[in-house]
């Protein structure tokens, strides 16, 4: 098996965390006993475990403490481990350090804080689900003959093809700019479609695939594409997203999907973190949704 990782990523955020993001190649057949971790070293001193069993999550929120200097060159890696083979494969290594740290713009807040407050007045909450692409295939539905998926309404993957199917819920709200509605012909009468154009702030990242769920109606919507609508440097800070409503029948609102929403993972926030990762936050503390994005300014 060669190197399973494809890229990762980490930004720097208002209060100092790094938020560390990455990715696999899909495709492969991972063992269902695979254990991914997380190192970390500070100023060219040796690798250390920061954190174990993160094979579960789509990122990971570095917030403990720093006493000594915030600018401190910092460095992370992944590790995956296969305990039958006792095979073992590094990531690329990425540097956190005080370059990434930059001052936060007033442009950049401004546009932040004009789309937070729209939300507040007119936006919808609601709760994102990230497709896995990489990850154990799903033993229910999976052709191993060619890798294939042969039920998208499987109840295990829900249709993706890796077992779980999606991530649990990240906190995700938006402003609906635009509602088409179509009626379209079948076999049990007219169908009623929905497409939604709205904004959202780009944090947490959003990507084609996804599903949103909005809390008031538990109506489900599949982002078939979210577009960067305004930008500071290389830092994207809204995404304008077009939305596919979700038929009731779909596998999406069957209780392996219920389990997903009410499931909310949180490590895209302070003190929300899971059990197993570190939280040196303050649990009671929220930070606006805008200081997220300027991390990586």
């Amino acid at each position: 098996m060669a190197s399973p990782f494809t890229s990762l990523s980490c930004v720097v955020r208002h209060d100092n965390a790094r938020v560390l993001s990455w990715t696999m190649k899909p495709g492969v057949d991972y063992p269902a006993n695979f254990i991914l971790r997380v190192e970390n070293s500070r100023a060219g001193g040796p690798w250390e475990l920061l954190a174990d069993n993160v094979q579960d999550y789509c990122c990971y929120v570095d917030n403990r403490r720093r006493n000594y200097n915030k600018r401190l060159n910092e460095c992370y890696r992944l590790r995956m481990i296969l305990p039958d083979s006792n095979e073992e494969f590094v990531s690329d290594i990425v540097d956190a350090g005080n370059h990434k740290a930059y001052p936060y713009s007033a442009d950049a807040e401004n546009i932040l804080k004009n789309i937070e407050a729209a939300i507040k007045v007119s936006g919808c909450t609601g709760r994102l689900l990230k497709k896995r692409i990489w990850g154990v295939r799903c033993p229910l539905c999976t052709d191993f003959a060619n890798q294939a998926t042969v039920n998208e309404h499987c109840p295990r993957c829900l249709g993706t093809g890796i077992d779980g199917g999606y991530f649990p819920g990240i906190d995700l709200d938006i402003i609906k700019d635009q509602i088409q509605v179509s009626e379209s012909p079948s076999e049990l009468g007219y169908l009623q479609g929905e497409t939604v154009q709205a904004r959202c702030i780009a944090y947490p990242w959003v990507s084609k695939g996804d599903v949103w769920v909005e809390d008031i109606t538990n109506n489900r919507y599949v982002i078939a594409a979210a577009t960067p609508s305004s930008s500071y440097k290389q830092t994207h800070l809204v995404y304008t997203l077009q939305m596919h409503k979700v038929e009731l029948a779909d596998v999406l609102h069957t209780n392996p999907a219920n389990n997903l929403v009410a499931m909310k993972t949180g490590t895209w926030e302070d003190g929300k973190l899971p059990p197993e990762l570190p939280d040196d936050t303050n649990p009671n503390r929220r930070p606006n949704a805008w200081d997220d994005v300027l991390s990586g300014l």
